[in-house]
């Protein structure tokens, strides 16, 4: 991504957004953050899904920015969509069809985890002569479940797209000596969409992150992403499970590890002592565990789709093509001309072009048009003036920039920016968006830029467009002061901010998180709390007081508090259901959790971790699995002696890798139920904690 120009560049590297830039784009993410959890609290169960999708797709839009990820306004408005979001789908029974694959297959998770505590039952292969095995369990079960129920009408679009993509798919898994039923691992992955993108900012039909997608050889770029290419992608996916092939000898292993990287495989394998999927899943982390059983679901559907109640579903036609050459950036519509199609057509059979041009600088691009259309192409495309083609600069917009003004100032008209980046009518620009702009080929005065663009659009191939979302209606978040209500079972306090203040610090003494102290005070990224400024912050009841003493504390008597706490873990390290590990020179918080068979997020979560660095000589907390389900109730002689005297009320043993939500189904009743009844925070719970469980 580049600058416009050398006057309104600032220190950043072309087309790197400055920190007033990011603040804007996360200001935008938190107004749908906060529409989408105002919609729930009303019902609005498709709105709020829609908006949860807008501010995850913008936060992923600012996670290529180099470094982001040490952004602690990014990270925590991150986390603060992505828990929220999980929640509500925990909530709701089915998801509507503009739901992500991500928020599907969370869905498809909770779903799966209900049947998890139980045994996985008589175990058999029915359907014969595969490469991949398609044995029938309980978990198989219960996702065949999903698909023919709830989740119906996403295996129906699923079985309507493999006709369009499954007979070319097919022919790359042969050539390239993998199984050919593998091909029904993107309908788990992507739901057959090459233009999917995941929370894990992994993108297209075979869900590639940029690293992995490069050591395939897939480019990234402003105008090109190679992971939407359905056969570039399918290629490269076909390469990347041959090689994990050839480490593991099982399929079921192979497919553990696209999901989750060979470590975890490893780290299972050592923990169970076992290369048995079905034996060492609990020791994978939680998608992984249910990736295998969701595979093996969709593919038996997909093989069969009358016996599972869909004979009526039809497929789309295969899609069918011709491909042509094209030199340097063309538009699109200039290209559909020549092959006598719709625009449209193009970008489906092409769904690797980012923009509305082919790449600029790329020479023989290979460009996929309708069938029959390569003669008249080369006709029409032979004769294309250059005066019609174009050299490309992209312009990121400033502050108090028109379209009319970025139009003057490259000599361009407004309706030609409008229709290059297709913009709206009456649709304003906002900060921080980059829109192409269309210059004569060869121009002096603009030949210092568009060799710039060359030369960052070559050194910097990840980079991505930073899409810019409709701003939603200030009035809107407004209504949404307090979107779902204040959290149940907590009061209201406040807090006069004092110098050295800043939103993380209050976030970290009053155990929320800084999102949501923004949300509680409608405090916008980019904005700044000031000294004597009041802030609302609601927190348990049965402990205000507690909470209430912070706002006169100093704040060394605050911090000193906060590291109090923080050492309490390591002091309980010695109970029965943990260890303590001390931290060795050159060890890293993910080389920690992979050895132990945890996760980052349980290690932060059991030691109050904000970030994932640690000192040598630190304490950790790990606590130990609780490998079966333990369900105390009134007449077990194990019972708690609290309960023994309420039939109605059982307590559930948490195990590793439990979440509120999937404890809570389980039950029927609600998180926020489990949070009242056992003063919970906000998710924090632990393999081997009691939880208590009204009926």
């Amino acid at each position: 991504m580049f600058a416009a120009d050398k006057a309104t560049a600032s220190n950043e590297p072309y087309g790197v957004p400055n920190d007033s830039l990011i603040g804007t784009m996360l200001e935008t993410a938190r107004q749908h953050y906060l529409s989408a959890t105002a919609a729930a609290a009303n019902g609005d169960s498709l709105r709020s899904v829609v908006q949860f999708e807008e501010a995850i797709s913008l936060l992923d839009e600012l996670s290529v920015i180099p470094d982001i990820d040490s952004n602690k306004d990014f990270a925590d408005l991150s986390r603060a969509v992505v828990e929220d979001y999980e929640l509500y789908i925990a909530r709701i029974d089915s998801l509507s069809p503009e739901t992500s694959i991500s928020a599907l297959r969370e869905k498809m998770n909770q779903v799966a985890d209900l049947s998890d505590t139980a045994s996985l039952g008589p175990q058999k292969t029915i359907v014969q002569g595969t490469t991949v095995p398609l044995v029938m369990n309980t978990m198989v079960e219960r996702n065949i479940e999903f698909f023919t129920g709830r989740g119906r009408m996403h295996m129906e679009r699923w079985i309507k797209n493999s006709g369009r993509y499954f007979p070319l798919l097919k022919k790359i898994l042969q050539q390239e000596r993998v199984p050919e039923e593998l091909v029904h691992l993107c309908m788990i992955e992507s739901g057959v969409n090459p233009n999917a993108r995941s929370w894990a900012r992994a993108v297209g039909m075979w869900q590639f992150v940029k690293g992995t997608g490069r050591l395939y050889g897939l480019r990234a770029s402003y105008f090109l992403d190679e992971r939407r290419d359905f056969e570039k992608a399918t290629r490269a996916a076909a390469r990347h499970m041959r090689d994990l092939y050839e480490e593991f000898g099982d399929w079921y292993l192979v497919l553990s590890a696209y999901n989750s990287g060979a470590g975890r495989i490893y780290s299972g394998i050592r923990r169970t002592g076992s290369t048995d999927f079905w034996e060492m899943r609990r020791r994978l982390p939680r998608e992984t565990r249910n990736y295998v059983p969701q595979y093996i679901a969709a593919t038996l559907i997909a093989l069969n789709p009358g016996r599972y109640g869909f004979e009526d579903v039809v497929p789309y036609p295969p899609l069918v093509y011709d491909t042509v050459s094209v030199d340097d950036g063309i538009d699109l519509d200039l290209l559909a001309d020549c092959a006598g199609a719709d625009v449209m057509a193009l970008r489906e059979l092409n769904p690797e072009l980012v923009q509305w041009c082919t790449p600029p600088g790329v020479k023989r691009y290979v460009l996929r048009i309708p069938e029959g259309r390569a003669q008249i192409f080369r006709v029409k495309y032979a004769n294309i003036p250059e005066g019609a083609k174009r050299d490309w600069i992209v312009h990121t917009v400033r502050r108090g920039e028109t379209l009319g003004a970025i139009a003057t100032r490259y000599g361009i008209t407004v309706d030609v920016l409008k229709e290059t980046n297709r913009i709206a009518p009456l649709r304003r620009l906002s900060v921080g968006k980059q829109v192409v702009i269309p210059v004569p080929r060869g121009s002096d005065r603009f030949a210092s830029l568009v060799q710039a663009s060359a030369r960052m659009e070559s050194a910097r191939d990840d980079s991505r467009r930073y899409v810019d979302k409709t701003r939603v209606a200030r009035a809107l978040a407004r209504s949404a002061h307090h979107p779902s209500g204040h959290p149940k079972g907590s009061t209201r306090i406040l807090y006069s901010v004092k110098k050295g203040d800043t939103i993380g610090h209050i976030a970290e003494w009053y155990d929320c998180r800084a999102a949501d102290i923004r949300n509680w005070n409608d405090i916008a990224y980019g904005s700044h709390i000031r000294v004597g400024q009041t802030l609302e912050i609601f927190v348990k009841e049965k402990n205000a007081a507690s909470y209430k003493r912070i706002d006169d504390m100093t704040f060394a008597q605050k911090e000193a508090a906060m590291a109090n706490k923080a050492d309490r873990p390591a002091q309980r390290a010695t109970s029965e259901n943990t260890d303590g590990y001390t931290v060795k020179s050159g060890e890293t918080l993910e080389a920690i959790a992979r050895d132990h068979g945890v996760s980052i997020v349980q290690l932060k979560r059991w030691n109050h971790l904000r970030t994932s660095r640690i000192n040598s000589g630190q304490r950790l907390v790990i606590h130990k699995s609780a490998e079966h389900l333990t369900l105390v109730t009134p007449n077990n002689p194990n019972a708690a002696s609290h309960i023994k005297s309420d039939p109605k009320t059982v307590v559930y043993v948490v195990k590793k890798g439990d979440t509120l939500w999937d404890i809570a189904k389980a039950f029927a009743v609600t998180p926020s139920d489990l949070m009242e009844w056992n003063d919970l925070g906000r998710n924090k719970i632990i393999a081997g904690q009691e939880l208590l469980i009204k009926k």
